[in-house]
């Protein structure tokens, strides 16, 4: 599986980059970044498979973008901040990914409990590479996560991509765009507060139209 993710999402990151530098060779980028990623990963601390905890896949999709950032800096030369930023968005455009959360019922009861209950499983393994995620149900109109560890910030920090961490974070937006939800943040990790403090939306709900009363300066996309 973990194979499986590089080759998905390294892919996929490579025909993004090469969109606007196409001489890059993405073959070579590839290639370059594989060994990166297997070291990384060898390196974490375990946090269950994927099927114990479903927040595994952010980790290793994290590793993919963090071992194409360093195989095009050691190629050709430092990645600017947007097009990092572009790139792991694109891995949201792959046709699967974005039928599965078109699809997903997020503001559902019976789906809030089923997803409570993955967090319940996730809060168990104890690791220091793992999220204490703490998910409040809200059906219909929102719910809320917050997290006050995380296993990406664990990662980032260990291998110094700290200062980029927080423009992975930002495809938060991205998901919950294609979710056709309002995700609504003022807190993350990555950029040093205590807590990734999240609530989302039914748009037009009584609940946002409160959160937007209360932050007259907007909170979309804040942190």
């Amino acid at each position: 599986m973990d194979r499986a993710v590089f080759a998905v999402v390294s892919s996929v990151s490579v025909k993004e980059l090469r969109k606007e530098h196409p001489e890059w060779d993405g073959r070579r980028i590839k290639k370059q970044a594989k060994p990166c990623y297997l070291k990384m990963l060898q390196e974490t601390p375990e946090i269950g498979s994927y099927s114990e905890n479903c927040l595994k896949i952010c980790l290793t999709g994290g590793a993919v973008w963090f071992s194409v950032y360093e195989a095009v800096e050691e190629l050709y030369g430092k990645m600017s901040d947007e097009l990092y930023g572009r790139m792991c968005n694109a891995t949201y455009s792959i046709p699967i990914m974005a039928r599965k959360y078109r699809k997903m019922p997020f503001f559902d009861a019976k789906f809030q409990d089923k997803y409570a209950a993955k967090m319940e499983k996730v809060l168990k393994i104890k690791s220091d590479s793992n999220w204490t995620p703490n998910y409040g149900k809200g059906a219909p109109d929102y719910s809320t996560m917050r997290f006050t560890t995380c296993g990406l910030c664990a990662l980032a920090k260990r291998t110094g991509h700290h200062d980029i961490l927080p423009i992975m974070c930002s495809t938060d937006y991205t998901v919950a765009k294609l979710m056709g939800v309002n995700l609504h943040r003022d807190k993350t990790l990555a950029t040093g507060d205590a807590c990734c403090d999240y609530l989302y939306t039914r748009p037009g709900s009584e609940i946002e139209k409160k959160w937007q009363a209360e932050h007259p300066e907007g909170t979309f996309h804040s942190k």
